[in-house]
């Protein structure tokens, strides 16, 4: 004699598929929210365009435009890797008076105390706001 009350192997079969689907968009969405919101790092190329009494001009090349107050600077000496120096962006000048902002083609300057011999290279290496780097370089004094 057969039992017809039990449910069918095809509704079982869909039944545990169903709540795997689920478990795993569940645990997709957990480990998608767990990743936080990530800033996108400053895409900018800035050089150094000179170097006058004890101030270094930097201009932008290329990239997108940023505040100063989002960056910051590290300075150093090619010649002598102990000497550095990390200057925030609002210690930074623009030449285009009344902004903040650098857009293609401005320039800012920046007073690195004389801490370089005439003859030395000056190294610098720029980050952004989220301490990632962006451009580097160096320029002779």
């Amino acid at each position: 004699m057969k039992n017809e009350d039990a449910v069918s192997e095809v509704v079982g079969v869909m039944i545990l598929l169903t709540i795997t689907v689920v478990l795993a968009a569940v645990v997709a969405l957990v480990a998608a929210s767990a990743v936080g919101d990530t800033e996108t790092p400053l895409k900018a190329e800035i050089t150094a365009v000179g170097v006058s009494g004890g101030e270094v001009i930097f201009e932008l090349i290329s990239g997108e435009p940023f505040a100063l107050s989002d960056i910051r600077v590290v300075l150093g000496v090619r010649e002598d890797s102990t000497k550095t120096a990390s200057f925030a962006g609002t210690e930074m000048i623009p030449l285009v008076s009344g902004t903040n902002t650098i857009f293609l083609g401005d320039r800012f300057t920046l007073d690195f105390d004389d801490f370089v011999s005439t003859g030395d290279h000056l190294t610098y290496r720029f980050y952004d706001k989220t301490d990632r780097p962006f451009s580097s370089g160096e320029i002779k004094v």
